[in-house]
């Protein structure tokens, strides 16, 4: 693939951009193996630039709905595959826990849900947003009642776990929703977007500082340096390889898991 910042970067670019850091992440991450500090480093601003993609990816597609719907069916195969390999292939201090699709799912659909509303508020037709009000208590109830749920029946607590996305147990939590919802209300101003980036690792610094060491444990501010490339992204597309960056974070994790597994035996 021949880079050309001159243009600046594609969105394609920057998923490729993405995947590579990411894979050192997970590297140090999954591996049973002692991986250097700055793996993790390397993945602080991964989240945000798949974050960034996806307000663009949902901005663009034709089918909103058919996107939405390739997130959640790669939330539940993710699920699958950690439940899978972990009840069936343990490995003693591998915690498998990745599944960014459930936050760029719900980041997402928070996008749809505020088209929903602004369109409501164009036309008038305030029971729209009634609708979505509720709908989002409801989401933010089932988060609160899923810790109730397992501790009373812990087979449909994790049933409903895994197979509705919920705000407060994704991936990054409400931090992400938000952050993605925002790239996508700001789509028209980068800059604005730029800010988004400085306030929000502002605060994970502002964390970080109070509860331990920001370059060794909570380094999430870290993901102040994703700023570089969204700033040079070009506001095209690029290659289209739809189902490349599902399989490959899909593969990715089971292959680096599989060989701590092999390597601890």
């Amino acid at each position: 693939m021949k880079l050309s910042l001159k243009n600046g970067i594609t969105s394609f670019e920057l998923k490729i951009l993405g995947i590579i850091l990411m894979t050192f992440d997970h590297l140090g991450a999954f591996l049973v193996l002692q991986t250097p500090v700055w793996f993790g480093w390397l993945g602080r601003p991964v989240a945000t630039i798949f974050l960034f993609t996806s307000a663009q990816g949902y901005h663009y597609t034709k089918n909103k709905k058919k996107y939405l719907l390739r997130l959640l069916i790669g939330f539940w195969i993710m699920n699958l595959f950690n439940f899978m390999f972990s009840k069936f292939l343990p490995v003693e201090g591998v915690e498998l826990y990745a599944n960014i699709f459930g936050s760029i799912f719900l980041g997402v659909l928070a996008m749809h849900l505020y088209d929903i509303v602004k369109n409501s508020i164009k036309s008038k037709t305030y029971k729209n947003i009634i609708l979505v009000i509720l709908f989002v208590v409801g989401l933010f109830a089932l988060s609160f009642m899923i810790p109730t749920l397992m501790s009373v029946n812990l087979t449909l607590g994790a049933l409903i776990f895994n197979i509705i996305p919920t705000p407060l147990f994704v991936e990054g939590g409400v931090v992400y929703i938000v952050m993605a919802l925002l790239f996508y209300i700001l789509i028209d101003n980068k800059k604005a977007q730029m800010l988004v980036i400085l306030l929000f690792c502002a605060l994970f610094l502002v964390s970080g500082l109070s509860t331990g060491n920001i370059f060794t444990s909570n380094y999430q501010w870290m993901a102040v340096f994703s700023i570089i490339p969204i700033y040079l992204y070009n506001g095209e597309k690029g290659k289209s390889l739809k189902y490349f960056f599902y399989v490959y974070y899909i593969s990715h994790i089971m292959v680096i898991y599989l060989a701590s597994y092999f390597i601890s035996k």
